[in-house]
């Protein structure tokens, strides 16, 4: 598969600490040429988002679309996610940032659309990260930084 390749371009976009247009090309290529990616490959994609606190507008749509394929249709049962999966989400976004992970939130919010039932704890993920992104939360920290237009 394509582990080493998107773990390539992951390791390329945190030592720079942004995601260029370039960067969401090159894993658009590294996924298509496998067709689906691996939780491996998931949680790569997930650093990316926690450790680069600047992206592309192109770094969104691909993040969130690739990772709702994973989570709701990649995976079996087909459309639906499951306790090992709300449990995986959970544990990733708990992992520390050093950027705003501005499209976990997004993500949580397209996996509730897409999938055909959800889990209740999953609902309050989104909830929390919708609220924390939008700065209503009581939490402070450096999450809530703007990233810069590229």
């Amino acid at each position: 598969m394509n582990i080493n390749r998107i773990q390539n371009i992951v390791v390329r976009i945190v030592e720079k600490q942004s995601i260029s247009v370039g960067d969401v090309t090159d894993l658009q290529s590294a996924v298509e040429e496998g067709g689906f990616i691996t939780r491996a490959e998931a949680d790569a994609l997930f650093r990316a988002e926690r450790m680069a606190p600047v992206a592309c507008a192109s770094w969104s749509v691909f993040f969130i679309e690739t990772l709702t394929a994973h989570v709701v249709w990649e995976r079996r049962p087909t459309g639906r996610i499951t306790e090992a999966d709300v449990a995986w989400l959970c544990e990733t976004i708990a992992l520390p940032r050093s950027g705003p992970a501005a499209n976990v939130g997004p993500l949580l919010l397209s996996l509730l659309r897409e999938a055909v039932d959800a889990d209740e704890q999953l609902v309050a993920m989104a909830l929390a990260e919708s609220a924390d992104a939008d700065g209503m939360s009581s939490i402070t920290d450096d999450r809530r930084e703007v990233r810069p237009a590229a």
